[in-house]
C-alpha cells in the first residue's frame, strides 16, 4: 500500500449530488414558471409533478448526506481494498 488516499469516490458521489442538485433547481423552476398569475388558483396537474420530483431529489440528496455522516460509504470502499488484495493462493 502507498498511503496514498484514494478520493474517487468522494469526488464521483460530490459530482452526483451536485447533478442532483440542479435536477431539483430545474423542477422549482419549472413550478414557478407554470405558477398562474391567479392570486388564490389551485396548482396543475404538472405543477404537482414538478413539486413531487423536486421533493423526491431533495430527500435522495438528503439520504446520501445521512449515509455519509454515518460512515456508510467508508465501510464499503475498506471492504472493496480488502477484496483487490491477492489472497494465499497469490
Amino acid at each position: 500500500m502507498t498511503g496514498i488516499v484514494d478520493n474517487t469516490k468522494t469526488d464521483e458521489r460530490k459530482r452526483w449530488v451536485e447533478l442532483l442538485h440542479s435536477c431539483w433547481m430545474f423542477h422549482q423552476q419549472q413550478v414557478k414558471e407554470m405558477s398562474s398569475p391567479i392570486l388564490g388558483a389551485e396548482m396543475t396537474d404538472e405543477q404537482l409533478m414538478h413539486m413531487a420530483w423536486s421533493v423526491s431529489i431533495q430527500d435522495a440528496m438528503a439520504l446520501i448526506q445521512q449515509m455519509e455522516a454515518y460512515g456508510y460509504f467508508e465501510e464499503i470502499e475498506a471492504e472493496e481494498d480488502e477484496l483487490s488484495k491477492p489472497g494465499p493462493a497469490g
